[in-house]
This record gives C-alpha cells, structure tokens and sequence, in this order.
C-alpha cells in the first residue's frame, strides 16, 4: 500500500513538472524547427551552404530544416529573424544593441578569437614610413573602416575623434551627422554600407554605390586599402596588421604592395613611449578602445528547447575537424560569417548590457552626434562643448555601472 501511494506521489510530481515546462515554454512548432541562418551578404552565401551541411550531419534532431538566407546588410537580417523567415544572425559588436532594442532579439552565443579573448581592440593602421606626427595631424587623410556603423572601424574610433575635438561636428547635410563630419574631415573615405544613404564611398575600390562586396569592405579590406594605397589609415580591428600582413597566416598574395607586419604601424590616440606610432603588436595600449565580440542572435521567443538543441551542435562543431577547416582554422581568410581569427563559439547567457559594456560610451556619443541640430547665433559656438559634457558625463556612468 505504501509503494503504490509513493508511486502516485511520484506520477503526481512529474506531471506537475511537466504542466510547469508547458506552462512556461512554448509549444515547438514545424516553424521553429527551419533553422535558417541569414548571412549579410552574397559573398557569405557559399560558406553558409557549407556551415549548414557540416551542421545537419552534426545534428541528431532529423527535425531541423537547416538553410541560409541571404539579406541585404545586418539590420535586414535582423528583420528577417524577428519576422520569422530566418533564425540565426552573426552581428558586429556595434549592431548588438539595435539588435536588442529595435528588433527584439536576444544573444545566444559569441566568438572567441586567437586571443583566447571575446573582445577586441580598434586600432588606426597606418604604413610605417606614413605615420601622421601625431593624432591631431589626420584633418585631409584618407581613411578606411571595416564598415559603416561597425564597432572597431567606425563607432569607437569616430566618436574618439569627435569627443576629442579633432573632428569637428557638421549638423548639415543630406547624411547623418557623423557621416557628414568625416566627408568634411577626411579628403577621402571608404565605409562601405548595404545600406546607400549610410555608404562612405569616396575611397572605396567602387567610388559610387559601395556595398559589403567591396574589396576594402570588413576588417581585412580596410587594412588592404592602406596596403594597395587606397587609404592613409584603416580603422578596424587589432590583429588584422599581423595576421594579414606577408609573413603573417593568412597573408594574401592577391594584395598588391602587400609586406611584411613591419611595414607598417599603429597610430597611437596618446604618445606611447613619446611616439604617436607604435609596432602593431603593441594594440594593448595603443587603441581607440575594445569592442564586444561578434554574436549569434535568434528572436526573443525563440522555445527553450530549440535553444538547447543549437547550442549542443555548436558545442559538437567546435571538436568537428571539418567545421574547423572551414571557419577556424585559418581558410576563413575573408571572415566570413565569423572573423578570420575566430577559434571556437561559446554559449552565452548573460545580458545585452554586460555585452555592449565597453562600447556603450562611445555608442550613447554617436547618439548625441547624430541628434545634435544646426547650431543659431550664440548658440552656434556651444556644441562642441555640449557633446564635451554627454560623453564626460556618459564616461562616468559608465565608470559608476562598473563599479
């Protein structure tokens, strides 16, 4: 009598437990289960045909649809996830926040890079024997960025500019105001764009109309802009000078004037050992600031479950030799999906706002930039100062978060 009134005990607990899974988990359904990664780009679309079919033979689920979806830059991607005709998304540090706020996605999983490191650093690339003198000598440069709106090539080293004076702020034109403060700065740029009303194309290989198919496009294009002559600078992330370089790994023999990591230099914010360019291995104290790592979103009501299955076919991809070879192991020149220098994924469960931490100051900045209005009479000579006092007083919220 006693082990049936157990039994029932125990029958009793696993359905509670279950009508609680129920009850607070979605239903999965067919459409849940179309596991469709949105690349931004055409280019990316030939790695993703080779990503999903490494993937499915990793999966034990029979269930899941695996396809790629290409849409037009980060921001139609993140339409597609939130509208239902995709379901995963890799976006730039700098895209994660909009990501979050406009559409409605939450990270899942980040990239881990040769640094054993999910952050890193924007730096200003520059040939060693074309050091500006110091950081307030780049007015009529030319310059590269991995991209408009990307966090190491753009946000970071753009609003530094603005915030430090050295760019001064044009509240007029037909573009947002930052675009036009680097048109008017620079004598010529590239920050290529899906999107053309954000497209900087001035220096780009195609000068009218530049898009993520550009060769001076991503991390590695800016950095050959400066190597081909395209540009005076690149903007974008620290271990490309090193790893693309011609003694670097994944030199590239279709650059012309390609050479080696000491050819060239990085420019320095503040003088390091009384030098405003330093060797491109020393990007830890010489950079505009770090950046969060490239992340995989889905949309927010994504089932638990689903989650649950991807995340353990990424934790199986990350032993696969051939997911390795594809995206890891130094053939991803072109980063592709993830940066060339990623090495494993890793699950991720903490908030957006732990994510966009190192680069929340300089986005709140760029906020402030491009709202600002046409100065009017006395007031003209106070906006400088007014966005002086947004990112004094954004540090030190920052600061505080930290604390």
């Amino acid at each position: 009598m006693a082990s049936r009134t157990l039994l029932s005990v125990l029958l009793f607990a696993l359905f509670v437990s279950a009508a609680a899974q129920n009850a607070t988990d979605p239903p999965v359904s067919a459409e849940d289960e179309d596991w469709g990664w949105c690349v931004t780009t055409e280019g990316d679309n030939p790695t993703c045909q080779s990503l999903i079919t490494i993937l499915a033979d990793l999966d034990p689920e029979a269930t899941h649809k695996y396809s790629c979806i290409v849409g037009d830059g980060a921001e139609d991607c993140m339409k597609k996830i939130n509208n239902g005709d995709a379901k995963f998304g890799v976006f730039d540090g700098g895209n994660i926040r909009k990501a979050s706020n406009t559409y409605n996605l939450k990270p899942i999983r980040i990239e881990i890079t040769g640094t054993s490191t999910d952050r890193y650093f924007s730096v200003g690339v520059v040939k060693k024997d074309n050091c500006p003198r110091n950081i307030n000598d780049l007015k009529g440069k030319r310059t590269c960025h991995s991209g408009y709106g990307r966090a190491a090539g753009w946000t970071i080293p753009i609003t530094y500019l603005v915030d430090s004076k050295i760019i001064p702020v044009v509240t007029s034109g037909p573009a947002q105001n930052d675009i036009e403060s680097v048109k008017a700065f620079f004598s010529k740029t590239c920050a290529a764009s899906n999107d053309q009303t954000k497209a900087v194309c001035s220096a780009c290989k195609t000068t009218t109309g530049c898009t993520q198919e550009d060769i001076y496009y991503d991390y590695e294009g800016a950095f050959r802009g400066v190597v081909e002559d395209s540009c005076d600078i690149a903007f974008t992330k620290h271990s490309i000078p090193i790893d693309y370089a011609s003694n670097g790994q994944y030199a590239q023999t279709g650059w012309t004037g390609l050479g080696p990591a000491s050819d060239y230099a990085l420019l320095c914010p503040t003088p390091l050992n009384g030098a405003f360019c330093t060797d491109v291995a020393n990007y830890a104290d010489c950079n505009f600031g770090n950046a969060p790592p490239h992340t995989i979103f889905v949309a927010s009501d994504w089932p638990a479950v689903e989650v649950q299955e991807f995340q353990a076919v990424l934790d199986a991809a990350n032993n696969d030799p051939a997911f390795n070879a594809l995206l890891f192991q130094g053939k991803n020149t072109a980063g592709s999906i993830f940066v060339s220098d990623a090495t494993k994924t890793l699950a991720y469960s903490g908030t957006v706002d732990a994510l966009v931490a190192p680069i929340e100051k300089a986005a709140t900045s760029l906020e402030a930039i491009n709202a600002a209005k046409p100065p009017t009479g006395a007031a003209a000579g106070l906006l400088p100062s007014l966005l002086g006092v947004v990112a004094a007083a954004t540090s030190g919220l920052v600061l505080a978060a930290a604390l």
